[in-house]
């Protein structure tokens, strides 16, 4: 469900400061600020006018922003600030963009793509339409993790623009369009494959996959691995998790999936089944007195035999003396 924020309910000589609170929920701590040459090249000659409209898509956070000519600024003090490393993704949908990010200078027009790290400063001075109507924004705040562990380890993610004119760029861009047109009619099953790919397609984009900066597949192969992982994690609870679906989600073949795992000294079959254990440690912490047969059946265990054998091989004792160990036991809040 969208969250929606606007200026126009609020006083022109309350909007900026309204404003700033906006920007800094929908994207990252931001500083606005409109100088005299931006009101002057601006429709809006007094307040700002703006809105957005934001919503979670799987890890990453979506928004479309509309305002009036202005600079936001991403300094020192608001990357200290920041409660989280992401990246954020914009596509320009009106107007124009001149962003500035370590020596890079971008200018963004509509169709085109802007890429900003927010564990560097950066800039973000947004115009308004040649025809006066507000500048429009497509923003995807992506965790920064989420597309550094895809690309080469001595890769620059922000600072950097993509058009519509090479392959997967064009792909980067239609894809972004339709996520965000289809947000209301997406299980979270399919947010969460639909992030997945992005990140992927951004990747391929941003040249993570051309030539031989990639010879080492290791990052992929990690990727991938993270990647179905969270998909068993999201599934294991409603009953068996079939390496095919789980293929299916991240993109791959079955084959690949194997061998994406067992690359790592691992197979699926094995994280699905430690990821069941740690589900069934996780209740025995928080409710002491959970029925072990009871947690093996909601965690997906044939049997309660079966369960504590895999538990004992797993943690080296059984589910009741994991229960009983002392270090589970909460301490006393401090007042």
């Amino acid at each position: 469900m969208d969250r929606t924020w606007s200026t126009d309910t609020y006083p022109v000589d309350q909007q900026l400061a309204y404003w700033a609170d906006v920007v800094c929920q929908a994207f990252t701590p931001l500083a606005p600020t409109r100088a005299r040459e931006h009101i002057d090249r601006s429709r809006t000659p007094v307040g700002l006018e703006g809105w957005v409209r934001s919503t979670r898509l799987g890890e990453t956070n979506a928004a479309e922003i509309a305002s009036c000519t202005q600079l936001l600024r991403h300094g020192p003090r608001e990357v200290r600030q920041s409660p989280s490393e992401e990246v954020f993704v914009n596509l320009q949908l009106a107007g124009s963009c001149k962003g500035e990010q370590g020596d890079e200078r971008l200018v963004i027009g509509p169709g085109q793509i802007g890429i900003y790290d927010t564990t560097a400063p950066y800039t973000l001075e947004f115009e308004e339409a040649r025809d006066g109507q507000a500048w429009r924004v497509l923003s995807f705040r992506v965790p920064r993790t989420k597309l550094a562990r895809i690309m080469p380890a001595d890769s620059r993610i922000g600072g950097r623009g993509i058009d519509r004119q090479r392959g997967a760029s064009r792909v980067a861009i239609d894809m972004m369009l339709s996520i965000w047109e289809s947000r209301g009619h997406l299980t979270p099953a399919a947010q969460l494959a639909l992030d997945d790919s992005f990140a992927q397609v951004l990747a391929t984009a941003l040249g993570a996959f051309d030539g031989p900066t990639i010879e080492d597949r290791g990052a992929r192969d990690a990727a991938l691995r993270a990647a179905a992982t969270r998909y068993a994690r999201s599934r294991i609870r409603s009953g068996r998790v079939l390496a095919e679906e789980a293929a299916g989600h991240v993109g791959i073949s079955v084959r690949k999936l194997h061998q994406v795992f067992s690359n790592d000294g691992e197979s699926f079959g094995s994280v699905v089944r430690q990821l069941r254990l740690e589900q069934v440690a996780r209740e025995l912490r928080a409710q002491p007195s959970a029925n072990v047969t009871d947690l093996a059946h909601a965690w997906g265990f044939s049997d309660s035999s079966h369960m504590i054998r895999l538990f004992r091989e797993h943690f080296g004792c059984t589910p009741t003396e994991y229960r009983s160990r002392t270090e589970w036991v909460s301490p006393t809040p401090s007042t």
